[in-house]
């Protein structure tokens, strides 16, 4: 299990997971609330906006609302992915220190942590090349065009390849935990 230095309460696999957990929790939520309109279980249903609601107004704004939490949550593990990839290209870097404290390895070491934060996220995906399977590295790639496109929604470009809450969680999950095997094994 891989544990940021930027995350040090809950692993990053953990923190994947809770927001996988969160996911599913509030599209349970959504398909009991339509449910429940459907069904005309009023009593259920006050207090909440869709108590007055015709049922293919509720419908569409559910549609509309599992859409968007599809969107947010490949955002959030995106998010989490992301910043352990860098805590991952910046451990192997001072990693570098332990071989040779070289002028420079630090020269190098120092570089890495000062200007990681301002990297393409497609060049240090490349970075694990030698490492993990090309397959994966193109849903890695994949993942990150569609979430570019989610954060940034420009209208003058096509939507890319929609990739699916599910799949994010699956490739992020076996991505980190490769790197963190690769990781290891480098140290060993």
């Amino acid at each position: 299990m891989i544990c940021s230095p930027r995350c040090p309460i809950m692993s990053v696999p953990d923190a994947i997971a809770e927001i996988w957990r969160t996911y599913q929790v509030t599209l349970d939520c959504l398909e009991v609330a339509l449910l429940e309109k459907k069904r005309g279980r009023i009593d259920s249903l006050q207090g909440t906006g869709f108590m007055d609601m015709p049922i293919d107004v509720v419908r569409r704004d559910i549609q509309t609302s599992r859409d968007v939490v599809n969107d947010h949550a490949i955002l959030s593990m995106w998010t989490v992915f992301e910043r352990e990839m860098v805590a991952v290209l910046e451990s192997e870097s001072r990693k570098m220190l332990d071989t040779s404290s070289s002028a420079f390895n630090q020269a190098v070491c120092r570089k890495v942590e000062a200007g990681i934060e301002y990297w393409r996220v497609s060049e240090m995906i490349d970075l694990f090349k030698p490492l993990l399977a090309i397959e994966l590295i193109g849903y890695m790639k994949q993942i990150k065009r569609y979430r570019d496109w989610v954060a940034h929604k420009n209208p003058k470009k096509a939507s890319p390849a929609k990739v699916t809450p599910e799949f994010t969680y699956e490739v992020l999950v076996l991505a980190l935990e490769q790197m963190g095997a690769v990781s290891q094994a480098i140290a060993g």
